[in-house]
């Protein structure tokens, strides 16, 4: 004996708040090879072809509002040959330049979504589009927020180095911040 199928109940609108998308094309970027660099030993940085990449896609996306929370990112890499790439290490060089231009910070990419390379479009306009999903936008105040933290963590990375540095060539000890200062009684 069959029974009919009961209607369906209507769901009650979604109280999370709606997805904020951005939608961007960007250069074809560096390798992760070419990004970051390591001179003689020192601690790695990234490059000049980095720094120039970076500028490119911060310049051309002047005004772009920022994510904040959770963000999904979905890629299609467009590369300029025929020669395979890693696709890894474009993906790593994408999230860093849109650090501050998309979202505050590339560890809030929390899931990729349809990232991969474009079958038979080598040559053709080399580019990334690239499509990020989150759940609100970021203030402008956050985004300078986020950009002081950076640079004074830049500046008491240095600091240290520098310390580093000094107490090796004096003593051939090694001073952190770690290292509580006292004074002998």
């Amino acid at each position: 004996m069959d029974r009919p199928l009961p209607a369906s109940t209507p769901q009650p609108p979604s109280t999370t708040p709606p997805l904020a998308e951005v939608r961007l094309s960007l250069p074809w970027p560096p390798s992760g090879n070419r990004y970051w660099r390591s001179d003689r030993g020192t601690t790695p940085h990234v490059s000049d072809a980095g720094k120039a990449y970076k500028a490119r896609v911060k310049a051309s996306h002047v005004g772009q509002r920022a994510l904040k929370g959770r963000v999904v990112l979905s890629a299609t890499l467009y590369p300029p040959t025929r020669q395979e790439s890693d696709l890894g290490n474009r993906l790593k060089v994408l999230e860093d330049a849109l650090e501050l231009v998309a979202y505050l910070n590339d560890k809030q990419v929390r899931r990729y979504r349809d990232v991969a390379f474009a079958d038979g479009a080598h040559g053709k306009a080399a580019r990334v589009e690239v499509v990020l999903e989150g759940q609100e936008w970021a203030t402008p105040a956050e985004v300078e927020a986020e950009r002081v933290r950076r640079a004074e963590q830049a500046r008491k990375r240095r600091a240290t180095l520098a310390r580093n540095r000094a107490a090796k060539k004096l003593k051939g000890l090694r001073v952190t911040p770690a290292v509580r200062r006292w004074s002998a009684p």
